[in-house]
């Protein structure tokens, strides 16, 4: 059986450092033997104990992927039940893959948090977060963002300076505490490994949401807080996806005796989310910025992500500018360029769920929107055609770097 072993956590004040080991058969999946979370509390007080939970919960996909052990000093007790129960809502998601192997703590530690009203709030900035807060702002006292992809605690990264900026301004216009947490829990890994030897996406389907998680455990022990809010991606009714953060999944944590997770929104559609912000901001009459571009230090105004956002937005009878979009030159005559360009590489069969949800909203709000001629454009416009039209466009301008390419994979 193949091991990965934890040797020590080394803490220095802010900064938590895991020094591990793999044996042979695991080395393709690793690009480094130490894992770092650097915090800007000091963390000296928090258990190693519980210290051990964000480490366990970024290893435990490959652990039941690759049927290895993974060995530790010592656990929480209660993160060790729980984690039986995380494994058997993640067999169910993953149904047709066996999911095994073994944690071996040499020590377990009953740790006690005492139960708090308030929660700590995983934010990310985008639609499903602020709709959790808006949602459950009466006992929210903490957010707090994470970035797994820097490499070491020295790395300089501007979409990371940007998450900070964006978490802490966000908790001083709400009067609450802001956290942001640095790691390199992403980056450790080879993720193309993960797909060419299970067939998965090992960031999308076991690590992201096991990973945001359990770093914010000790967090919530330097606090006092006993539980984490975490938004829903997905939506009760829609088919079932093999994501890391789904209800039956993140619901199942629980540490330090009284500890739990809550996932919120499930009952949500992301249009009834946009609803719910675009609601709240007509009440305050104030602009309400969100960042829904992942991996970029602003809404670019020309991915998909952006476009599905800014259709659900206006659908509501919102303006996309309130909510921190800045569209040059009009809606209709800028994405009508973007999505020629673009449409060939978006998934629309995937996004058209999305879509569909905003076509229905503008018809029911068909009075209240403002921007009329957009909103015509779009109801009408036939993605599926673009999107055969615009991938053809794309193989006959990309045909040799293509070519290239796979004679080179080849």
């Amino acid at each position: 059986m193949e091991k990965i072993i934890l040797h020590k956590i080394v803490v220095d004040g802010h900064l938590i450092e895991y020094h591990y080991s793999v044996t042979d058969g695991l080395k393709r999946f690793f690009q480094t033997d130490k894992m770092f979370l650097e915090y800007e509390q000091d963390m000296s007080s928090v258990p190693i104990s519980i210290l051990t939970i964000p480490f366990v919960s970024c290893m435990a996909g490959l652990m039941w992927l690759s049927n290895c052990a993974v060995y530790v000093d010592e656990i929480d007790r209660t993160f060790y039940d729980a984690l039986k129960q995380i494994k058997s809502a993640f067999q169910e998601l993953h149904y047709d893959t066996p999911l095994k192997g073994v944690l071996i703590p040499s020590i377990f530690r009953h740790n006690v948090i005492a139960e708090s009203q308030n929660c700590l709030l995983l934010f990310g900035g985008g639609v499903d977060c602020h709709c959790s807060y808006l949602r459950n702002k009466d006992i929210i006292s903490d957010v707090c963002n994470i970035n797994g992809w820097l490499n070491t605690p020295e790395s300089m990264d501007k979409v990371d300076q940007s998450d900070k900026r964006i978490t802490e301004g966000f908790a001083k216009s709400m009067s609450i505490n802001s956290s942001h947490v640095r790691s390199n829990f992403a980056s450790q890994f080879r993720l193309a490994s993960f797909n060419e030897s299970f067939d998965v996406s090992y960031w999308y389907e076991f690590l992201h949401s096991m990973a945001f998680i359990a770093i914010s455990i000790p967090l919530c022990c330097v606090k006092n807080l006993s539980r984490i809010i975490i938004a829903s991606s997905f939506t009760k009714g829609r088919t079932i996806a093999r994501c890391s953060s789904y209800i039956t999944t993140d619901s199942e944590f629980r540490f330090a005796a009284s500890g739990s997770v809550v996932h919120d929104g499930f009952e949500l559609s992301r249009q009834d989310k946009v609803r719910f912000l675009v609601e709240y901001q007509r009440l305050s009459g104030k602009p309400y910025p969100i960042q829904v571009c992942s991996f970029n230090d602003n809404n670019c105004g020309g991915c998909e992500k952006c476009f599905r956002t800014i259709i659900a937005i206006v659908a509501e009878g919102g303006i996309p500018s309130d909510f921190g979009f800045r569209i040059p030159g009009g809606l209709l005559n800028h994405w009508k360029k973007v999505v020629y360009n673009n449409v060939g590489l978006w998934g629309v069969e995937k996004e058209k769920y999305y879509y569909n949800q905003s076509r229905q909203r503008m018809r029911e709000n068909y009075g209240i929107i403002q921007d009329k001629e957009f909103v015509d454009w779009f109801l009408s416009f036939d993605f599926d055609k673009a999107h055969r039209q615009g991938l053809r466009r794309y193989y006959r301008q990309n045909f040799f770097s293509i070519l290239k390419r796979k004679l080179k994979l080849g």
